[in-house]
């Protein structure tokens, strides 16, 4: 076991990537967001993005995370890595911990509601974000839709921001599936900060995932920005099943 993660975390560093949106292994178990009742996963992805094609300015992040089902119907994820920075500015300060809960799942788990609440934090200065998010699943035959609106407050930036990420994804025999995604954010700054409404992004991906054995989950996501966004962003997320 322990071979296998040090060759994942290999692959994943070695591989360009985007921090996901959307989970291949609980959207193949036909699942919410949250995690199996007693289930351990972890979770390695990176973010390779390349901010302006004309100057070429790049920017790099990898995360490791390890999520828990605490119960049937809440899961914890705890998170640690480096942001979104330069790749010669890369180290370890970044944290996340998310917890997740399924407010309602209908009849054959054909349509879920969870409620995700999230601290994000920074190891080396004072960053605090919370963010509170409801995504919204739906099972039809073999596609898979997603809404998920969010909203996030800066603790220290005093900055409120709107958002939220769409996809519509078809599985392969619970074993892979593709899809496109499309992203929102909108900051909307407190009446502290004077600053109702900042500039809006924009961005749409192209999303592959696939189950490798019974172990392992793949999923890889190529993202354009269409408005204020990044120009190119690749993403690799690599989960085992513990």
């Amino acid at each position: 076991m322990k071979r296998a993660i040090f060759a994942l975390a290999i692959l994943v560093f070695l591989t360009s990537t985007a921090y996901p949106c959307f989970d291949t292994y609980l959207f193949l178990k036909r699942g919410s967001m949250v995690y199996p009742f007693r289930s351990l996963v972890f979770e390695l992805n990176a973010e390779y993005s390349i901010n302006t094609l004309r100057s070429l300015e790049d920017s790099f992040l990898s995360m490791g995370s390890i999520y828990y089902g605490v119960a049937r119907n809440f899961s914890v994820q705890f998170t640690i890595g480096s942001d979104e920075k330069s790749r010669d500015e890369f180290k370890i300060d970044y944290y996340g911990i998310r917890g997740v809960y399924n407010l309602y799942t209908s009849f054959m788990n054909r349509y879920t509601l969870d409620v995700i609440v999230e601290h994000r934090g920074k190891l080396t200065e004072r960053s605090n974000e919370f963010e509170v998010s409801l995504p919204n699943i739906f099972y039809v035959s073999n596609f898979v839709y997603v809404i998920h609106p969010t909203a996030s407050y800066g603790l220290e930036s005093k900055d409120f921001t709107v958002g939220g990420h769409a996809g519509a994804f078809y599985t392969f025999n619970d074993a892979g599936l593709i899809g496109v995604g499309f992203e929102y954010a909108s900051v909307h700054s407190s009446s502290y900060a004077g600053q109702r409404l900042t500039k809006s992004e924009y961005s749409a991906s192209i999303f592959l995932g696939a189950k490798i054995g019974e172990k392992i989950y793949l999923q890889n996501e190529i993202a354009k920005g269409l408005k204020n966004s990044r120009d190119i962003g690749f993403a690799l997320t690599t989960k085992v099943i513990l």
